[in-house]
């Protein structure tokens, strides 16, 4: 893989190095006494322990964390302040890959450093980092670990530890003293600087270039002089709740109310697919379909789940379906890049739409049943007549492939989601852009509308699902819990449930207004690719791979 050097500006200000022994205001690096000397472990050891308490932190900024301490379920991550200065939603990603969402207005600000506490919450065990009681020794071994994004195109992140070797101190500048030469990139700010022992000595945080000079020079900030402040404070711990939690609104620092009870649901029906992946599903009232990747839809009695009929029409695998509002016609997205539209009460296509030059991956009617919108592996959005089979117009925009389409209550607004991790708005009657409310570099697998078109749903790669205000294009709160990409997510009619299934082979229930979790529905043996919730919101259908389609009752 190609790294490319990355030198932010952080801070552009001069540093003098000073000396080794000169006077600075902080110890000189000094060998260790005989009493306090530890065994030294090999480099792949202390990598591995840098692997271990390094947690990666996403959000209006970002960078890498150290596991610090621990009381109860409340993790406290020492980071740099500049890391996470912007207001907002931030998520902490544990080593095991999970992803867990931060209070803001928990996050202390350590004065006259540039360091910060982080605290987020989990009932996991992870291991805490072990801090050095004695300063860093010129000459001797250090490790910067962290999480950069890789080179190229791909920009994913990547954990890294490098190794190198303290060179001397600086005259303090932000709580900045400690210099050696491994090599650091961006990402890796408020990751650990371990020595020799897998001791945490300082918290990496400044990348610079040397005046007259192209000699890369990282600074970390000495372990000490934050033991120092945390000898005089108390940290937050995070509210505790029966279910796991997530961030409440970014821009909020009240209090959050009590969470809602947990709602039981249980499976009341397993049913297998003649297929190994069902990829959509489509609920009405008396009959619900599935979308199969061997090209066929099935279409299911509801609640029982037997099986009516089965549709054969597409050549390729049935990515997507959506029912029209009256529930007599079926529209099906296909990887033969066709949409197709069926008659629910004949079983026969009525219309064939072609005209994408790639898979097509989702379609949605239009409340109002005028139009149906189809998003493509081709990157556009088509518009057709839904009584015509007409194409209107196609939306372009979108430089990555598009996963989900939405259409709002009021038969106004289309929302898509893509891989290239924006979300878009349209006027869906003439075509224009209205806004892009999201652009994390997170690939978008799903969006749909609340019941009021007030908000929008996104589920993302990482496991989160996003609520957005329609309007503003402003986030209002995140949850958090899921392991794995979102590809699916439903509103109850009401619009106080939010349902979302997850590659990581679980189904979520969420309290829509809270952000509450309210349920977790498990038993998929494959990963959970589609979920529906019905009318009165007392039953959900999920499917995914494996061909396993469930049905879930409400029991309170």
């Amino acid at each position: 893989m190609n790294y490319t050097k990355t030198i932010p500006a952080i801070l552009s200000a001069s540093i003098a190095l000073t000396p080794l022994g000169a006077g600075t205001g902080a110890p000189p690096l000094q060998t260790l006494t005989s009493p306090q000397i530890a065994l030294a472990l090999t480099s792949d050891r202390v990598k591995s322990i840098a692997r271990e308490i390094t947690v990666r932190i996403e959000g209006p900024k970002g960078g890498s964390g150290v596991i610090l301490e621990k009381q109860g379920n409340t993790y406290y991550i020492l980071t740099n302040w500049h890391v996470v200065d912007k207001a907002g939603d931030y998520r902490i990603i544990t080593p095991d890959g999970k992803t867990h969402s931060v209070y803001y207005s928990l996050v202390r600000r350590m004065p006259g450093a540039d360091l910060a506490i982080v605290p987020f919450s989990s009932p996991q065990n992870y291991p805490l980092a072990q801090l050095a009681t004695s300063p860093a020794t010129a000459g001797k071994q250090a490790v910067v670990a962290g999480w950069p994004r890789s080179g190229g195109s791909l920009q994913q992140p990547i954990f890294i530890a490098t190794e190198g070797a303290f060179t001397g101190r600086q005259t303090p500048l932000n709580g900045y003293t400690l210099v050696y030469n491994n090599l650091v990139r961006a990402g890796m700010s408020g990751g650990p600087v371990l020595d020799g022992a897998g001791k945490v000595v300082a918290i990496n945080g400044i990348v610079r270039l040397e005046d007259n000079s192209d000699k890369v020079v990282a600074a970390g900030i000495e372990i000490d002089t934050f033991r120092k402040w945390r000898s005089t404070v108390s940290l937050p711990a995070v509210p505790q709740s029966p279910a796991a939690r997530t961030s409440p609104t970014p821009a909020s620092n009240s209090p959050r109310r009590p969470p809602a009870s947990a709602i039981a649901f249980a499976a009341t029906n397993s049913l297998k697919a003649p297929t190994e992946v069902v990829s959509s599903v489509a609920l009405g009232a008396t009959y619900f379909a599935t979308g199969n990747s061997n090209g066929t839809i099935s279409v299911w009695n509801f609640p029982g789940g037997q099986l009516k009929t089965t549709l054969q029409g597409h050549s390729e695998a049935v990515n997507s379906l959506a029912m029209s509002a009256g529930g007599k016609v079926l529209a099906s997205g296909s990887d033969d890049k066709t949409v197709k539209l069926w008659n629910l009460e004949t079983n026969a296509v009525t219309r064939t739409l072609s005209g994408h030059s790639g898979a097509v991956s989702s379609v949605v009617f239009s409340p109002d049943s005028q139009f149906v919108a189809s998003g493509s592996w081709d990157k556009t959005i088509k518009i057709w007549n839904a009584q015509t089979g007409q194409l209107v117009r196609t939306l372009t925009g979108h430089s990555g492939l598009v996963n989900s389409v939405a259409i709002s209550p009021d038969s106004k607004t289309l929302a898509s989601g893509s891989k290239d991790g924006s979300i878009r708005l349209w006027n869906l009657a003439t075509g224009q852009a209205i806004r892009t409310v999201s652009g994390k570099n997170l690939s978008v697998l799903s969006v749909a509308f609340s019941p009021d078109g007030k908000s929008l749903a996104a589920g993302n790669s990482n496991g989160t699902v996003g609520l957005w205000n329609a309007a503003s294009g402003q986030l209002i709160r995140r949850y958090g819990g899921h392991t794995d990409g979102v590809w699916s997510v439903a509103f109850s009619r009401d619009g106080s449930i939010l349902v979302s299934g997850s590659w990581d082979k679980s189904v979520r229930i969420w309290d829509a207004r809270s952000s509450d979790l309210r349920g977790s529905l498990s038993g998929h043996s494959g990963y959970v690719t589609a979920v529906a919730i019905s009318g009165d919101a007392r039953t959900i259908v999920s499917a995914g791979w494996l061909g396993e389609i469930k049905i879930w009752q409400r029991g309170n």
